[in-house]
């Protein structure tokens, strides 16, 4: 019984991949003939099944970018570059959308900051785990080699692979909290408001927020999210007025 449930769940699981795939190209073509509400309808409803791919943020980003939704638009090239933060194409695509976005907020210049944040976005978590786990391989190797031959060159060879083992581990762990630490937003109404308390009333307006900035979440609600701005600002904003990055 739990084997056909296993086939099952398998055979449905594939049905939704194949349909998947022909919305995929279905989007495709309403795109090539500009139809961009289409494809972007085609698009999303993939993303409401549960399936993504970095293609797929990049052609809905690009359908986005053509109806001048740059909110939209950058929140999709921001979702590809979290799937795969060394794509050029979309890295590109991304850095001409936040030009088209009016009184953009970014992160204050600071060298080290910068440094350090471009960094850790250039890599995946699975990324710093692989390289771990490639280093302990090799330093496994290695010393295995060394004890069988005792070569005063393997010893080194083996504290090396140890060093960057222990390296490619602690970055793993930076990233995963600064994953965790770290979750932001795209605004996605022009003129949202900012409140001071999770409710609507006009006496604890803070300011405004514009369509297309990236805000940091703080905390979250049913309905509310608390963010905080590049600039310093805090507050919190309705759901319905921001699409996570998440």
């Amino acid at each position: 019984m739990f084997k056909i449930f296993n086939i099952l769940l398998f055979t449905i699981g594939m049905a939704y991949s194949q349909s998947s795939d022909l919305i995929f190209s279905d989007g495709n073509e309403y795109y090539n003939n500009n139809q961009f509400d289409d494809a972007i309808e085609a698009y999303e409803s993939i993303l409401n099944r549960g399936f993504y791919s970095v293609d797929l943020y990049y052609n809905l980003g690009n359908a986005y970018y053509r109806l001048d939704d740059f909110a939209n638009a950058r929140w999709s090239y921001e979702m590809g570059i979290i799937k795969d933060p060394r794509n050029k194409d979309i890295f590109h695509n991304l850095v001409l959308t936040k030009q088209k976005i009016p009184n953009t907020l970014e992160i204050p210049d600071s060298k080290i900051l910068n440094m350090i944040n471009n960094f850790l976005a250039s890599f995946t978590y699975g990324d710093f785990i692989f390289f771990s786990s490639l280093m302990f391989l090799f330093y496994s190797i290695s010393f295995t080699l060394y004890r069988m031959t005792l070569s005063t060159y393997l010893v080194g060879l083996y504290y090396c692979f140890m060093f960057l083992f222990f390296l490619g581990t602690s970055f793993s762990v930076i990233k995963f909290l600064w994953e965790e630490n770290n979750s932001f937003g795209i605004i996605l109404n022009d003129e949202t408001q900012l409140y001071s308390a999770p409710f609507l009333n006009d006496d604890i307006k803070i300011s405004l927020f514009f369509s297309g900035n990236k805000v940091k979440i703080e905390q979250t609600t049913d309905r509310w999210l608390e963010i905080s701005s590049m600039d310093g600002r805090k507050g919190w904003i309705r759901l319905e007025d921001i699409r996570t990055l998440e």
